[in-house]
């Protein structure tokens, strides 16, 4: 398994969507600050394969593979395998109760191997939602756990293949080898070896079965089929007299039904119900019709010369026109007459109100300066009691020499009342003239219209008729239209009659052609008879002379067959003594013909199937001659088989060859890791194994021998990554045909413990297995001098909100 294309999309860290191409890499890092986000991508490849990530702890739990406050996250892995690309896809949801569940899933083989899984690629579907685990296990060979021991080594089970039980890391062998095709070929031996045991007796006992087919039991059947062969000669010989005297009895019988069905056509022969009271209808209503059709040209006239001569006379429109033109001149011209002498007497009233006016309007300025008069000698009278000597007037300002006598005081009150009913009147006649002259102008106005229409009217009449003529010629028309209307109606009533009286007749009609039909079904197939021809213009004489002709006929059949009846008695007599003598002949033989049909057609075939019976016996007893030689030799087949499988059974069990298997190939792993333990840890450590169980040599303590977990951390690191590397570089050699490839390996542990001499031992190791380019190597480290010499660098960074990913320049 080799990734391609990662894209993640709120999944864990990546609130966004991110993208991994891995296009083009064979060794790559990903790098960035602790909790940045960098191991969430090797959980994105397990989880897009197998619905997991080695970090949670709980394969059913998928809570957090959701981004915190993320409803949906998607997560797709493009990857090849054994020279094809596959996609697997995953979306997870967040359910109303904040719940997280795996919605949708799929295993996807792209038909193109070089595309990327775009919607517009062509694929096939492998597997969805439940199914795509189980389908991926089947893929790769690999079950979850298999796949974090030898593929993507998480932090904290970097060590567990090195840790493991032998009885653990034999299943992690037998499954990454491909050997458990031997235990299933030593368990399809043992099936086989019961089978063919089973087949044997099987076929011992079919050998029982036959018995009968004996050496004497085929004599006798072919003497059977001698005697049969001679029968059927006989039955040839006999069978053209049968022949002749069963073709004299079809001929007579033949001719007896023939003057049967004629007597019996002949005699059926009837005519119609009602035929008479039908000819009566059919003359009433043609003297109807031709009534009819009569007024309806009656009508017709009538209707096309009421209106020509309504089509002659004016048209009633214009004729209303100058008609209310007339008389609106007359109305007018007398409302003129009216509206000229309103309107003098309102421009009378008018002069007169203005001549009151102007006289109240002179009364009031008299009144009015009398008082004012009035009021300065009222002051006058008021200030001279208080004039003194010697002292300035208070009016003039000249000094008083003598002071006169008293003044008397004007009615100044009654002054200032006469002025106020003078001013009344005054604005009281103001009003009664705006009235005045309100209604004077409107009777003007009025005048003017009235003036204006009548010259319009009179006009418009200049060249019309008078009122008297106008009257006569509209009397004229209505005379017309009213005449026309009785025509409309009379020739409306005229059609509808004509409609009914049509449609009366056309279902006679239909009666007498129904008649004439049945007459010439009846009569068509007596032709052959010698039907007669019949008068086509008398419905009852042709109905007559047909029954008459048909009453005559059938007399004549009834004496003929009478003497057909009697000639066909003596052929049947005949017949029935030559068919004895031949069944007779027949059940000697046992050969039994089929009673239902003639004995002429079925003698032959009898004979013939009784013989063909016969020699099919013979051809089945040879034939089963031949299945018990052939049974006796698959019977000694099934037991030298059975022999031979429960051999092989025997030698591949499951605690056999297998087990040899594995042995092996751990010795072939081991010597490889303890070659690059030695080189990773300086030529201090070797990797040995005994019964299955790891252990280490320290050549700094006397070569003593020590079980692999009293290493310390990087020394359990080191060890771990030799055993991951020889594991790598060996299965390829070691599995067998089919088995799963490593084509890739996830480091994600232990970098930063490591001291700077084994570090650069590690990174060179690194660097000469991702050289060979047949395998993916990739790194999660904080160590940036390591992750300096990684030629593919992925940066990853996270903020407050998401995880990021970015592909630093080499």
């Amino acid at each position: 398994m080799r990734p391609v294309l990662l894209e993640m999309n709120g999944f864990a860290s990546f609130r966004e969507a991110t993208t991994v191409d891995l296009r083009e890499v064979d060794y790559f890092a990903l790098v960035g600050p602790t909790g940045s986000g960098k191991s969430t991508v090797v959980d994105a490849i397990t989880f897009a394969l197998y619905g997991s990530a080695p970090r949670w702890d709980n394969r059913r739990m998928v809570t957090n593979a959701l981004a915190p406050t993320i409803d949906r996250g998607t997560v797709r892995l493009v990857f090849d395998l054994a020279g094809h690309r596959y996609v697997a896809a995953r979306e997870v949801r967040r359910t109303a109760r904040g719940g997280v569940h795996v919605k949708n899933a799929r295993l996807e083989r792209l038909a193109d191997s070089g595309a990327l899984g775009m919607p517009d690629d062509v694929t096939e579907v492998l597997a969805s939602d439940s199914e795509v685990t189980p389908a991926v296990e089947k893929l790769f060979g690999l079950s979850f756990e298999h796949f974090l021991t030898c593929v993507v080594l998480p932090q904290g089970e970097f060590a567990e293949f090195l840790h493991a039980q032998p009885a653990k890391r034999q299943e992690i062998f037998v499954k990454l080898m491909g050997l458990e095709i031997y235990p299933r070929i030593a368990q399809a031996a043992n099936a086989e070896a019961e089978g063919e045991k089973q087949r044997a007796g099987f076929l011992a006992r079919q050998l029982e079965e036959f018995g009968d087919a004996t050496e004497r039991a085929q004599q006798v059947a072919q003497g059977r089929v001698a005697t049969l062969e001679k029968v059927a000669e006989r039955v040839r010989a006999v069978l053209p007299g049968l022949t002749k005297h069963d073709a004299a009895v079809t001929e007579a019988r033949k001719a007896c039904e023939k003057l049967t069905a004629e007597r019996d056509q002949l005699g059926a022969v009837a005519a119609p119900t009602g035929l008479g009271e039908l000819g009566k209808r059919e003359r009433e209503i043609i003297t109807v019709g031709k009534l009819v059709d009569e007024e309806l040209t009656a009508a017709e006239a009538a209707d096309t010369t009421v209106r020509e001569r309504l089509a002659a006379a004016p048209p009633r429109a214009p004729l209303e026109q100058a008609h209310r033109d007339h008389v609106e001149l007359d109305e007018t011209e007398r409302r003129l007459l009216t509206t000229q002498a309103l309107q003098q007497q309102h421009a009378m009233a008018l002069s007169d109100v203005t001549t009151a006016r102007e006289e109240a309007e002179r009364l009031a300025l008299r009144t009015r300066r009398t008082e004012e008069a009035m009021a300065r000698f009222h002051l006058a009278a008021a200030l001279r009691p208080h004039l003194q000597g010697g002292a300035a007037c208070p009016v003039c300002g000249q000094r008083v020499t003598a002071i006169p006598g008293p003044l008397v005081t004007p009615d100044l009150e009654t002054a200032e009342q006469a002025r106020v009913r003078a001013d009344r009147e005054v604005e009281r006649l103001r009003d009664e003239w705006t009235k005045m002259s309100r209604t004077e102008q409107q009777a003007t106005s009025e005048l003017t219209a009235l003036t204006g229409r009548i010259a319009a009217l009179r006009s418009v009449l200049a060249d019309a008729p008078t009122l008297e003529q106008v009257s006569a010629a509209l009397t004229r028309r209505e005379q017309l239209e009213k005449a026309a209307d009785g025509a409309d109606t009379r020739l409306r009533r005229a059609r509808a009659t004509r409609a009914s009286t049509e449609k009366a007749a056309a279902s006679i009609r239909r009666e007498v052609r129904a008649a004439w039909s049945m007459l010439e079904r009846v009569r068509d197939p007596l032709v052959a008879l010698g039907a007669p021809t019949l008068d086509r213009d008398d419905l009852i004489a042709a109905w007559t002379a047909l029954l008459s002709w048909a009453a005559t006929a059938a007399a004549t059949r009834k004496t003929a067959l009478s003497d057909a009846h009697e000639r066909l008695a003596k052929v049947r007599g005949k017949l029935a003594a030559a068919e004895d003598q031949l069944t007779d002949m027949l059940a000697t033989h046992e050969v039994n013909p089929d009673t239902r049909r003639p004995l002429t057609e079925t003698a032959e075939p009898a004979v013939a199937a009784a013989l063909e019976r016969a020699r099919q016996g013979v051809r089945h007893l040879i034939e089963r001659r031949e299945q018990a030689a052939k049974l006796h030799l698959r019977r000694q087949d099934a037991e030298q088989a059975h022999q031979v499988a429960k051999t092989l059974g025997h030698l591949l069990r499951a605690d056999g060859f297998p087990r040899w298997l594995v042995a092996t190939a751990l010795d072939i792993l081991v010597t490889d890791a303890s070659e690059r333990l030695a080189e990773l840890s300086g030529g201090q450590f070797e990797l040995i194994h005994d019964d299955g169980n790891f252990l280490v040599v320290d050549h700094a303590d006397a070569d003593s021998r020590r079980p692999v977990k009293t290493l310390s951390g990087g020394e359990t690191f080191q060890a771990s990554l030799a055993l991951a590397l020889a594991l790598s570089a060996q299965l390829p050699t070691m599995a067998a045909a089919g088995a799963v490839q490593l084509e890739s390996i996830f480091l994600d542990e232990g970098f930063g413990t490591l001291d700077e001499t084994t570090l650069e031992t590690v990174a060179v190791t690194l660097e000469e297995l991702a050289a060979r380019k047949d395998q993916m190597v990739g790194i999660v480290t904080h160590s940036s001098v390591l992750a300096e010499r990684v030629p593919t660098r992925f940066a990853v960074h996270r903020d407050q909100r998401t995880s990021s990913i970015r592909r630093e320049a080499p």
